[in-house]
């Protein structure tokens, strides 16, 4: 308890030293309490910004919900939550064991009686992009953290073909580009104002909710510009290593106007 009020109290003074600023840069909050990357920092960041409405959050591959978790640290301070986890469960965390799709990712909403308003929704699967879009319109959380495929370049629209139930093959086969992310949120109704320096991360935020708030993140919706290269492999820049098998991708574009699979 003590470790959590200490770190909020550091956020609290970056806040302070920040105020100043005409635009709101994110990188400079980047701290880990129990998230791998600095999403703790981040999210925390976000919702002194941008006041959170239902205080509720949903997060996918949860893991045991504390170890590498982005929502623990709102969870520990009163937020009601929904995780999810292919592997794991844990009824006193309201942990599912529950294996998400494009397909069911409605129905399971729907199950677990999740509000059309939540405020946080962290997308993290080797099918994000289809399972965001495919995710009904009522549902409208004000931020989104969604993963994403650094390996491939800002410039480069790729999306992987999807398979409802592939889980990876520590290849850099999996997921979409950041300007796929990106079509997907400016479709959707969001605004992309981060990504985190490892490369892993995409930060979204509900467009009239941003501007309801004012706040002008530094470099919105400049997919050049947020891009970070993935720091965490030796495959192509940074990334996973190369899918030798040359596995084809789709474009984000043809997917959005239904020319393509799901």
């Amino acid at each position: 308890m003590r470790t959590i009020l200490f770190f909020c109290c550091c956020l609290l003074s970056l806040n302070a030293n920040s105020a100043a600023g005409p635009e709101e840069d994110l990188s400079s909050y980047e701290k880990s309490l129990y998230s791998f990357r600095g999403e703790d920092g981040i999210i925390a960041r976000i919702f002194q910004l941008i006041s959170p409405s239902s205080h509720y959050l949903v997060e996918f591959s949860a893991g045991d919900g504390i170890t590498g978790s982005n929502t623990y640290l709102l969870r520990h301070q009163g937020w009601k939550c929904l995780l999810l986890d292919r592997t794991h469960e844990m009824l006193d965390f309201n942990l599912f064991k529950e294996f998400i799709t494009a397909e069911n990712i409605n129905q399971i909403f729907s199950q677990y009686s999740v509000p059309r308003n939540l405020d946080l929704l962290c997308i993290d699967s080797y099918n994000e992009f289809y399972i965001w879009k495919n995710l009904d319109s009522q549902y409208k959380p004000r931020v989104v953290v969604i993963k994403y495929n650094g390996t491939h370049l800002p410039n480069e629209d790729k999306v992987a073909k999807y398979r409802p139930y592939y889980c990876g093959d520590e290849t850099n086969y999996f997921g979409a580009s950041i300007l796929a992310m990106y079509n997907l949120g400016r479709a959707k109704g969001y605004s992309l104002i981060y990504a985190e320096s490892v490369g892993v991360n995409l930060f979204f935020i509900r467009d009239d909710v941003l501007q309801q708030s004012g706040i002008h993140f530094k470099n919105v919706n400049d997919v050049e510009k947020i891009y970070r290269y993935p720091a965490y492999g030796k495959g192509p820049n940074g990334g996973h290593r190369q899918d030798l098998k040359n596995r084809p991708y789709v474009n984000s574009t043809e997917l959005l106007r239904g020319d393509g699979a799901n």
